[in-house]
């Protein structure tokens, strides 16, 4: 996941109206379910970590080897983020357990060490050195946990916790091609139980790496506690979420897609249909993030508009509706 805010301003970009909410337009239990994630967006920390506010202890990169300690309050804001999301799209809170934390965090300090480039290598380490200061074990518990989410940031100004997980969560720089929200399924797993975090700024380049350690093989073997996860969700989902290079996805927790589907968005309160654009499928490739298959696709000329409802429909596939609502405020 790149992300860079000196060059690339990597923030959504919303197809959104300027209409205000209207709570007439929404059902009773609509209604409800929005208050409920607004006051919940509410609670989340905004709070942005600079380099020099990150760190209760830095890392050292060099002999001892050290990865740093991160303040309790970064590690509680990057939970609530992914468990606000889960929420979201009706999946039960991830704990964090010391064990994680320490991994991701030895991940993140790892890569800060090599200054390591914004590429998918970094993921596993592959093909970088270890240095004499780093002993076994400690690389081996780097190589682990950056098989997990890694978000690369370039920033003079700092950065949220809760701003690394809504970039991964959206998945609109990944750098393996657009279209491919494997950040996004590691966090929305149907299986997954428990996650850890990491961060860290490279030796000499400024650059930032985070680090979501999620990928257990206990959780993979776990019975999924939904079959199909879909972002935007079904019931209601916030419009802060849907940039135009907002890749959509479905999830299928026991379902395999060998076939790519045409896919169908259909405003229901304006009445008007679109074909959505750039649809991908995927098999085993969302493995370990505990689904056997996925579509993802992007939402075309559909305009997106506060309080309406959508169709989505992946024909032959799936077909779900939602509304939208603005997490921001209140109806």
């Amino acid at each position: 996941m790149k992300h860079k805010w000196l060059v690339v301003l990597a923030l959504p970009i919303m197809l959104l109206a300027a209409n205000p909410v209207a709570a007439a337009k929404y059902s009773s239990s609509e209604l409800k379910q929005v208050r409920s994630f607004q006051k919940a967006y509410k609670k989340l920390s905004k709070k942005t970590y600079t380099k020099k506010k990150l760190y209760v202890k830095a890392p050292n990169y060099a002999s001892p080897f050290g990865a740093g300690v991160l303040p309790s309050s970064y590690l509680k804001d990057s939970l609530a983020y992914v468990n606000y999301y889960r929420k979201l799209v009706g999946l039960p809170s991830e704990k964090m357990r010391a064990a994680d934390n320490r991994d991701a965090q030895i991940g993140a300090a790892v890569l800060g060490a090599l200054n390591a480039k914004t590429s998918l290598s970094a993921h596993g380490l592959i093909g970088y050195r270890q240095p004499d200061y780093i002993d076994d074990d400690t690389w081996e518990r780097a190589e682990n946990s950056t098989f997990g989410n890694i978000n690369f940031v370039e920033s003079v100004s700092g950065i949220s916790a809760g701003q690394n997980v809504t970039d991964l969560l959206l998945d609109q720089n990944n750098i393996s091609g657009a279209g491919d929200t494997g950040h996004r399924a590691l966090i929305l797993s149907a299986r997954a139980t428990h996650i850890g975090f990491g961060a860290a700024y490279g030796r000499s380049n400024g650059k930032y790496y985070n680090v979501e350690n999620a990928m257990f093989a206990d959780d993979i073997l776990r019975k999924a506690k939904k079959s199909v996860v879909a972002f935007p969700s079904t019931k209601v989902f916030p419009i802060e979420l849907l940039g135009s290079d907002t890749p959509w996805s479905v999830y299928f927790a026991h379902k395999k897609i060998t076939k790519r589907p045409k896919v169908y968005l259909y405003d229901l309160t304006a009445k008007k249909k679109v074909k959505a654009s750039q649809v991908r499928i995927y098999g085993t490739d969302y493995y370990g993030e505990g689904y056997t298959g996925a579509v993802t696709f992007y939402p075309g000329k559909l305009k997106l508009i506060n309080t309406h409802k959508y169709e989505v429909n992946i024909k032959g596939v799936y077909k779900y509706t939602f509304r939208l609502f603005r997490q921001k405020g209140h109806n």
